[in-house]
């Protein structure tokens, strides 16, 4: 939100006004591909020894969530360990690395973008039905008017506006990150289906939250008299609203060090999956459904800003600096997946993402190779609305998926990287 709001803030006296700084959210970068290589190595010779016989005659699914294989017992004969990792971020109108840094890549249409995130770490003892687990999560969405992304690259990009025009300003902004434990139950709920329930408690980490509303006009000047948009600034109306664990437009230079609240919350997690046919699957993953943190002493900004280039004065600013006891929405996620068996070795899916602010599908075949000890499912993916390809391993022991509409990170707007792991005794 920060970002944005500096457009507004240059254009009068660094003196008079807080000034932003920017604030890191979440970067994903070729080191963490490095990092995944040997996703489920450890897992392999405690499994070899109990599947060698008939493995390589069993089929098994691509899962693309990477939450844990699909399982059809309610309960394992075995105490059993699972753990995933998901990084996914989408920014329509610059590449994910420009968006978080300066704005240097030419503007493309798009008013969302979004990181979002999550680590768990299950065990489930032999015999039970009952799971317990750590786990970690981010979320950053962002949605604004094209309007305002426009702006803001013109200032990035030190460019004067084409001509003179009006247009509303418009950006919404909602960030938590939250570590927490949770208890999950398997059920069966019909033959061949099952649900798993997880409650989660969290501690929040770091939270903002708000919007920035107003209007904007700029006059059309010779190119000699225009050396960045905010010379070109006739008025501007714009009303500021959020609230933060820290500041992120330089209230401290005001004299504002609140202390840094505390937060805590719950949310949902729901899995469904089960067999519409012998050779037809469906999962669906639901994240933080009815999800709530709460935050107490959370300190919040509000300000008015009116600027008019012929006013007296140039400008005025009221708002008010507070804190108040807050409860947040917790951003939720779907993610479902339609699979259908064609034969021993071939398998056709349908695969979807949904969030607060967008949702995408990605189609999918896989392969299977029958390795003697060591069977897998190779993927390939395409995820139509964003033009990504992606690349998915997965085997009885664990996985990896990479998706991405380009390989030079410098220059994605889409990208995913998940992973995920079972070890057994």
């Amino acid at each position: 939100m920060s970002y944005f709001y500096s457009t507004l803030c240059n254009s009068i006296p660094k003196s008079s006004v807080p000034m932003p700084r920017k604030r890191t959210i979440l970067i994903m970068t070729p080191m963490t591909v490095a990092m995944i290589v040997s996703t489920s190595a450890i897992a392999k010779d405690n499994y070899a020894d109990n599947y060698a016989n008939d493995e390589a005659s069993v089929n098994f699914n691509f899962n693309p969530q990477a939450t844990g294989l699909i399982d059809s017992q309610t309960e394992t004969s075995n105490t059993q360990i699972d753990w995933s990792a998901v990084v996914t971020a989408h920014s329509p109108s610059q590449p994910i690395s420009a968006f978080l840094d300066h704005w240097d890549a030419p503007l493309e249409s798009g008013d969302h973008a979004y990181a979002q995130a999550r680590t768990s770490f299950e065990v489930r003892p032999a015999g039970s039905a009952i799971s317990y687990g750590l786990g970690w999560r981010y979320d950053y969405l962002m949605t604004f008017s094209e309007q305002t992304a426009e702006v803001y690259w013109q200032y990035e990009n030190k460019l004067p506006p084409s001509k003179g025009q009006s247009f509303p300003l418009f950006l919404e902004a909602k960030h938590n990150e939250r570590v927490g434990a949770n208890v999950g139950l398997t059920q069966q709920i019909m033959p061949n289906w099952q649900l798993t329930t997880r409650a989660n408690v969290w501690q929040g980490l770091h939270a903002l939250e708000g919007k920035i509303v107003g209007d904007v006009s700029t006059r059309a000047l010779p190119d000699s008299e225009v050396t960045n948009i905010r010379d070109s600034l006739d008025k501007t109306n714009a009303y500021i609203d959020y609230y933060y664990d820290e500041p992120a437009l330089g209230e401290e230079n005001l004299g504002w060090n609140p202390a840094k609240p505390s937060g805590y919350g719950y949310s949902l997690d729901l899995h469904l999956i089960g067999d519409l046919s012998e050779n037809t699957k469906l999962s669906l993953h639901g994240y933080d459904i009815l999800g709530r943190m709460h935050w107490k002493d959370m300190p919040s900004t509000r300000y008015n800003l009116d600027y008019d280039v012929n006013g007296r004065p140039l400008y005025t600013i009221e708002g008010q600096l507070s804190t108040d006891d807050i409860t947040q929405t917790l951003p939720w996620r779907v993610e479902g997946s339609l699979q259908h068996q064609l034969d021993n070795q071939w398998q056709l899916g349908l695969h979807g993402q949904v969030n607060d602010i967008q949702d995408l599908y990605q189609l999918s075949a896989g392969y299977q190779i029958n390795h003697d000890t060591y069977p897998f499912v190779v993927t390939g993916l395409v995820e139509p609305q964003t033009h990504a390809l992606g690349l998915a391993m997965d085997s009885q022991y664990g996985g990896i998926k990479l998706l991405t509409d380009s390989l030079d990170s410098e220059k994605a707007k889409r990208s995913e990287i998940s992973l995920y792991g079972r070890y057994a005794w």
